[in-house]
């Protein structure tokens, strides 16, 4: 039986944060476009100026809008944003081939954190952690293998989701509330493992996508910890991995 605690608290800057991507996203706020002030949005939201203040900051760190002094905040144009690295996750690239994306579960277990990982975590090593380990196919043909660690403190019942089907991405975000703020990427081609040649049916040594990503939340004093250690391998023939505009 696993432990039960709960989730830390949503900020509110990041919760008003999501609200103004969202209304970006669904083209209520388009580019070039200012939003509101921060005294309307405070008085809209029922916020401080403060908090106002946070959420405008963390949406111009991600490139989505620009500050222009004396004139107010836009919604940032292509132009306007930096070019940066991003990853899709592996359901869109697929559909974007217009391929059927499935998933089979290899592990799915909660383990004492490897002094590694624990040191990227920022946990003690030892603590309980979910290891979750994924095949993801594209039309039925193995395309990557990816691992995630997370403290089970983080997501406790996340033992109880189906993890072949669901989106862990979706469950962290939108079910359990975790706001995720920051990603960090290194992706290198390197030769897969036989134990990875095995799973994605190509030979031993072929050179792959290898990512190693960290994910950071917002803990309950407001600071930003490290919460998800994603590490996976991607077939080259599969996978497309670009750089674009966000």
């Amino acid at each position: 039986m696993f432990s039960q605690t709960e989730s830390p608290p949503i900020p509110k800057y990041f919760e008003l944060a999501s609200r103004l991507r969202a209304q970006v996203e669904q083209g209520q706020l388009r580019p070039g476009e200012q939003i509101p002030s921060e005294p309307r949005l405070c008085e809209t939201y029922g916020l401080s100026r403060g908090t106002v203040r946070q959420a405008i900051q963390l949406l111009e760190n991600e490139g989505l809008l620009v500050r222009e002094q004396g004139r107010g905040t836009f919604v940032a144009r292509p132009a306007q944003t930096s070019h940066q690295f991003s990853l899709s996750s592996f359901d869109d690239e697929m559909r974007r081939q217009n391929r059927q994306p499935s998933t089979r579960l290899l592990t799915g277990e909660v383990i004492p954190c490897p002094p590694a990982a624990a040191a990227r975590l920022a946990l003690a090593e030892g603590t309980p952690v979910f290891h979750i380990r994924r095949l993801r196919l594209a039309d039925r043909e193995p395309a990557a293998v990816e691992s995630r660690l997370l403290a089970q403190a983080l997501c406790p019942h996340l033992a109880e989701e189906d993890l072949e089907i669901a989106s862990l991405h979706w469950l962290f975000v939108q079910k359990y509330r975790i706001p995720l703020v920051r990603m960090e990427h290194v992706v290198e081609i390197q030769p897969v493992t036989p134990e990875e040649a095995a799973l994605l049916q190509i030979e031993p040594g072929t050179p792959a996508f290898h990512v190693d990503r960290l994910t950071f939340t917002i803990d309950q004093a407001g600071q930003k910890v490290p919460a998800v250690l994603f590490q996976a391998v991607y077939r080259q023939d599969q996978v497309a991995i670009q750089t674009h505009s966000l």
